[in-house]
């Protein structure tokens, strides 16, 4: 675990003991339980000793020891007999749902699996960071998320990002209970994923002429799969993205035979000037040209091997067409379909690429381009991403297809806090009004996502996310009506000192109470698509 994150054992609990906060009739929770009752009584956090981790839940009896000494209760000790921390199965529970209940000097657990058991840990350790004078307050919460698909995606391949800060971003996220982190692993500056059968994807896709210092730098086999793993137990599910068939300038840098016209493509880091970049306007895979199915088929048995989650993300965003227009291989496919409109090329490569997953036993997940013309299905997922999302939410919920909101506004944290601010999220309605209570359940989760073409060191990655992300945690979890921004403003300003013993680079947000705001000169880094890195051109307004 990351040095920073051991931090927290006694950090918090020091912080909070210092304010003198007594908790009598409310607790501090991010986010907010669906359902809290306090009862009278309390128990002292230093007679928390001992707990019982039944094999019926916990696998990994000792790992989730662990979990619970870093949450705050370093000495307690595995006693299946008399435990202080009780856990019992109960299979009536959702996933990821569980209640929790303090009472007679004993906490009491329940939940149908890991997932509830895990989230249960969490709260009881919010609860231990924000203990006044060293004691919880008796009390009964039943618990579970309005989403269970409750999402981060970070952009791998603009930046890139090392094992040890991907598992520091799951720890982060985890402990405000998201549980599903993206990996954007390829785009036009790279190809991260290694490949045995084909090694010149990495060799070539990561190297940059005239950035040495940039180069070189991607996933093996084992780092992808180690990440898999250390997620897993913080109840944090790893889902793969490979965006095609447009984005490909680094694939294609080493596989030109895969392009349309062939000849010589580079990769290039963000850091480069547009004027040297080539060929960008290429960056598409030739669909005419059967290799490339071949090759996407490869790709897929390669992430099944990694990846144990049902998804597969494969992009299909931002596909000009025009160099299919005056590509023979494509054209001769467009005639032999008989297609009509240039966009129908997308929607064969489409529909071949969530056939071969379904193959694999997957779900594909694409960008909404998807769903554009009505090719995705049911047992696809449309991830909803431009502007407001409320047009691409009503197509596809028409077609009874299911989708992850992950829309510019609202959930897209490359914008500067006046793009999409603190109380904006929070205030942020996934399901818009118009859509009818039979529909809501085809809505199966939200995501944050934070593209990093300006983002280039891992603090900036959590200035960015933190403390916007706690909100959105909260817009996942918890049901609209019960929550309410004054009690998050006066949750969230107790959490800074909580995110700082966890390590998190958090902006302090002085404009949080505001919707929108104008940030001052001195805030560049506010504005919408924000020019983070001084060190990075902001070359033009980007939306991924």
């Amino acid at each position: 675990m990351n040095p920073k994150l051991l931090s927290q054992t006694l950090g918090a609990l020091l912080l909070f003991s210092a304010c003198e906060s007594k908790i009598t009739d409310r607790v501090s929770l991010i986010p907010q339980p669906n359902n809290v009752e306090i009862l009278s009584g309390s128990l002292p956090i230093n007679e928390i000793a001992s707990v019982n981790l039944p094999a019926s839940i916990f696998a990994m009896p000792d790992s989730a020891l662990s979990l619970i000494r870093n949450g705050g209760l370093q000495h307690i000790a595995i006693d299946n007999a008399n435990a202080v921390i009780n856990f019992t199965e109960n299979k009536s529970l959702v996933p990821n749902a569980y209640t929790l209940n303090i009472k007679n000097g004993k906490i009491n657990i329940e939940c149908s699996d890991y997932s509830g058991a895990f989230n249960a840990i969490k709260t009881l350790q919010q609860l231990i960071a924000t203990a006044g004078n060293g004691v919880l307050p008796n009390l009964a919460i039943s618990d579970s998320p309005r989403f269970q698909y409750r999402g981060l995606m970070l952009d791998c391949s603009r930046h890139f990002w090392t094992v040890d800060e991907l598992k520091e971003s799951i720890d982060q996220m985890s402990y405000f209970k998201l549980n599903k982190l993206h990996l954007h692993l390829t785009d036009n500056n790279a190809w991260r994923l290694y490949m045995e059968k084909y090694p010149e994807l990495t060799e070539k896709g990561t190297f940059y002429a005239n950035f040495p210092e940039l180069s070189g730098k991607y996933y093996t086999k084992e780092d992808l799969k180690e990440v898999v793993r250390y997620a897993a137990l913080r109840n944090v599910e790893v889902i793969p993205e490979v965006d095609m068939p447009g984005h490909n300038t680094a694939l294609l840098a080493a596989m030109p035979n895969l392009s349309c016209n062939g000849g010589t493509f580079e990769a290039y880091p963000e850091e480069m000037a547009l004027n040297q970049r080539r060929r960008g306007n290429e960056n598409m895979i030739c669909v005419g040209n059967p290799q490339s199915i071949a090759f996407v088929e490869d790709v897929i048995k390669e992430l099944v091997d990694i990846f144990p989650s049902q998804y597969i993300h494969m992009g299909g965003d931002e596909v000009p067409t025009t160099i299919w227009e005056s590509c023979p291989k494509c054209m001769a496919l467009y005639k032999q379909q008989g297609f009509t409109k240039p966009g129908q090329i997308q929607d064969y490569f489409t529909k071949q690429v969530s056939d071969l997953t379904r193959k694999y036993g997957k779900t594909m997940v694409g960008w909404d381009e998807i769903d554009e013309r009505g090719v995705a299905t049911p047992e696809d997922m449309v991830m909803v991403w431009r502007n407001d999302g409320v047009e691409q939410q009503k197509h596809a919920l028409s077609r009874n297809i299911p989708i992850i909101m992950a829309p510019q506004h609202g959930c897209y944290y490359d914008w500067g806090y006046a793009g999409n601010s603190t109380r904006k999220i929070y205030e942020w309605e996934p399901i818009d009004s118009t859509i009818t209570a039979d529909k809501h359940d085809l809505v199966k989760g939200v995501q944050a996502c934070l593209w990093t073409e300006r983002v280039a060191t891992q603090d900036r990655v959590e200035w960015m996310l933190y403390p916007r992300i706690t909100a959105l945690a909260e817009v996942m979890w918890t049901e609209p009506g019960k929550k309410n921004w004054d009690s998050f403003y006066e949750r969230i300003n107790a959490y800074y000192p909580i995110m700082a013993s966890l390590g998190i680079n958090f902006y302090e947000d002085d404009a949080l109470n505001e919707t929108e705001f104008a940030p001052t000169n001195e805030k560049p880094a506010l504005v919408r698509h924000a020019n983070i890195e001084t060190n990075i051109p902001q070359n033009f307004p980007y939306h991924p």
